[in-house]
């Protein structure tokens, strides 16, 4: 731990960038490399492995990842890492564990993105329900053919989690007048006051919901949360929306629920394996509409991520300690 710690503070480093946020924004790559940094900005292939992240570790002392799955395999090739900045909230990808051990700080992008994800849910939540895309590419082919809806006005919204984009969508659900039911291990008792919610149980939830929303973190407690027992008791054509994590789905169950007819649709915007290529049974089953993990992307919260990520990035290689760090117990 002394030598990491004298490795620390440098004043040059080698920088990995393979978030697109981040490789996209030139204020971003501007800050970086004015603090005199190398930034190396490289893309990922699909599908991810974590083989090749160990590839590209070695030398690195920064790196700015996305999905990559970066396990203690990886991580043990990593001989001058200090830091893995995400540009999102989640940390299911890196072995948190693993990195801790080695001094290496995992951080997160927190209270960026969450407004356009939000925003995004409800984009998944009404097209899901009224084929909004499918009309207009009727019409771009000539033709006019209507497609009838449902109505989310009034309906029964069960939001599972309650991050900042969970009370994003349960802010946005209330201009719908929709009932919102909320699960959550932390109530707040004020945020129910004040926006009319209620929390339940989660069996409560599943069965009451016309729209599920999932906003919970993906870990061996949440994965494949919704399995087929859970789709079953949710109500006969209710629809599930995901903008959190592929894992919380059993994906062949909710395929399978779809095409009985026994939910009426789903959307998601995240999978188990994401890429072009990707093997999901979710893809390409009618009523079911599936996005590329594309929810953070609105001008405003990638220009937000891609500058929280590089002031993490240049706080930790100056030897100061970043905001938003996942693991504290890796700084010393």
């Amino acid at each position: 731990m002394k030598a990491a710690t004298a490795q620390r503070a440098v004043s040059r480093g080698r920088i990995l960038v393979t978030a697109r946020s981040v490789a996209q924004s030139t204020a971003a790559l501007d800050t970086l490399r004015a603090a005199g940094h190398e930034v190396i900005v490289r893309t990922t292939p699909t599908p991810i492995h974590s083989g090749w992240v160990a590839e590209q570790l070695p030398g690195v002392d920064a790196a700015v990842f996305a999905m990559e799955p970066v396990d203690a395999t990886a991580l043990s090739r990593a001989d001058r890492l200090k830091i893995i900045a995400r540009p999102g909230v989640g940390t299911d990808t890196v072995d948190i564990a693993a990195a801790t051990r080695q001094g290496v700080i995992v951080t997160v992008a927190g209270g960026t993105n969450d407004q356009s994800v939000a925003d995004f849910t409800f984009g998944l939540l009404l097209q899901a329900t009224r084929g909004i895309a499918q009309a207009a590419e009727g019409v771009r082919r000539h033709g006019w053919e209507r497609v009838t809806g449902t109505e989310a006005w009034g309906k029964t919204l069960a939001v599972i989690g309650l991050g900042r984009i969970g009370r994003g969508v349960v802010r946005r659900a209330r201009g719908f007048d929709m009932q919102v039911l909320v699960v959550t291990p932390r109530p707040d008792a004020a945020f129910a006051r004040e926006h009319g919610i209620r929390y339940v149980s989660f069996d409560e939830a599943i069965a009451q919901a016309d729209f599920l929303s999932l906003h919970a973190p993906l870990t061996p407690a949440t994965e494949n949360l919704i399995d087929a027992q859970a789709l079953a008791r949710m109500k006969r054509g209710a629809y599930l929306i995901n903008t959190a994590r592929g894992g919380l789905i059993d994906e062949a169950a909710l395929a399978e629920s779809v095409r009985s007819g026994h939910l009426a649709g789903a959307a998601v915007d995240v999978l188990r394996v994401q890429g072009a290529g990707s093997p999901s049974p979710l893809i390409g089953v009618p009523d079911i509409l599936v996005t590329p993990h594309m929810a953070t992307f609105t001008r405003e919260a990638t220009a937000r991520v891609a500058m929280s990520v590089a002031d993490s990035v240049t706080r930790a290689l100056a030897g100061i300690r970043p905001d938003q760090i996942v693991n504290p117990a890796a700084w010393p």
